[in-house]
């Protein structure tokens, strides 16, 4: 057959085509200009066009011969020509109408894939409350869900005794088209989703007022509550997602560090120096910073302790996600059943700070401490604390907390004042 390139397609030349000696050949029909076929080294054929768009070349695969006969790859060309002659990408327009469909059970799984650096307990409370509230949305496509849906549901939820929990799928929900309007865009390169159907609630005000918590266990609690904290050492519950020893250690470094507790939960061996007395958590909610924090000597005990039992690069290890440990609900239930004081482990953080703020530490002290940012404050980015000055106002701390749970001798003890 003719060698060139460039020759009126026909079955027979296409069918009597060589395999080529590089990775692939290409050719061009006389018919029409733009439609190639394009030989790969196995043998597979398939037609493609080519055409530029605003200057840039773009190649649209049309289908395989011989599926697609010849005539049908002409009259396919035509059909994607009249679109490119206007400025739109056939590539484009296909994936955009692939994503008009996109339903709210798809838009959470890119979400959780996408944002990456979401905390594991975040990702499982996204998904709890689409799975609990919104289940029957999952397979509906999120252009078919509107404001009054929105509404309507909100207040479905509320009148169920759920408020807070109505915020928080609200919130959810919200996220969920945010992240939809910046992720899937029509052929134009623009958003499909423009609208995010939950500003209904704050446009009628229908978020349901929350107070904010402010619990923290108190000087007087805290002797009865490392008293139960303690028991738990020798408890003879053999919970294996909650050991009782695990646990007691986890809540005594929560208190003792300030850290936020998907830090803790979070902390890994090779984030920890104790010959050095530092460690090297990372934040999770600054976008994964690793920041860097002394240890007293009551942290390294804990962390000795943890190390003569250590099970996979975790320090506080268990059977959550990727061998983490998991909130220890059960465990924490029981030093509630036994105290009275309710607490969560934001709780502990939340008394830290407010023990280091009634021993006059400095606030950049304390932000650094409890990894706050201290960006927007005037002196903050002249105030240059280096990481041992940090140690003595941490061991004050300590040392307060433990003259008040009755374990030392080294802190005057001055009651603080009662949260809300």
């Amino acid at each position: 057959m003719d060698k060139t390139k460039n020759f009126r397609f026909s079955k027979d030349k296409l069918d009597n085509l060589p395999l080529p000696t590089t990775d692939r050949d290409t050719y061009t029909d006389t018919v029409e200009t733009a439609l190639r076929l394009r030989v790969g080294k196995t043998g597979i054929k398939a037609f493609m066009l080519f055409r530029k768009i605003n200057g840039k070349p773009v190649t649209v695969t049309l289908g395989r011969y011989p599926a697609m006969t010849i005539d049908q790859a002409r009259t396919e060309a035509r059909k994607q020509l009249g679109l490119m002659v206007v400025g739109i990408d056939p590539n484009k327009a296909k994936k955009a109408e692939r994503v008009k469909g996109v339903t709210l059970g798809q838009c959470l799984e890119d979400y959780l894939s996408i944002r990456a650096s979401l905390a594991e307990s975040t990702k499982k409370g996204y998904q709890a409350m689409v799975n609990n509230h919104l289940t029957d949305w999952q397979d509906k496509p999120l252009k078919d869900i509107d404001r009054d849906m929105v509404a309507t549901r909100h207040k479905k939820i509320v009148d169920n005794g759920e408020g807070i929990a109505a915020n928080n799928v609200m919130r959810c929900l919200r996220a969920l088209f945010n992240f939809a309007n910046g992720q899937y865009e029509d052929e134009h390169g623009k958003p499909l989703f423009t609208d995010n159907p939950v500003t209904r609630i704050s446009h009628t005000r229908a978020w349901t007022p929350e107070v904010r918590r402010k619990t923290i266990i108190r000087v007087s609690e805290l002797p009865i509550w490392i008293k139960a904290v303690d028991e738990l050492r020798t408890s003879d519950d053999n919970c294996i997602d909650e050991s009782p020893a695990l646990v007691a250690d986890y809540l005594e470094f929560c208190l003792f560090s300030g850290l936020r507790r998907d830090d803790v939960l979070c902390l890994r061996w090779e984030q920890v120096e104790l010959d050095t007395a530092l460690m090297h958590p990372v934040i999770h909610k600054k976008q994964k910073e690793v920041m860097t924090l002394p240890l007293t000597n009551y942290l390294i005990a804990i962390l000795e302790r943890r190390k003569q039992v250590q099970v996979n690069e975790y320090v506080f290890a268990g059977r959550g996600g990727d061998g983490r440990f998991d909130e220890p609900k059960r465990q924490i239930a029981k030093v509630v059943e036994a105290t009275g004081i309710k607490f969560s482990s934001h709780d502990l953080r939340r008394t830290y700070v407010t023990v280091a703020e009634s021993l006059d530490i400095s606030r950049y002290a304390i932000k650094r401490l409890v990894t706050h940012s201290i960006g927007n404050d005037v002196t903050g980015g002249y105030a240059i604390i280096d990481v041992e000055r940090l140690r003595a106002p941490m061991q004050k701390i300590t040392d307060y907390f433990l003259k008040a749970m009755g374990k030392a001798a080294t802190a005057d003890v001055v009651p603080l004042a009662k949260q809300g």
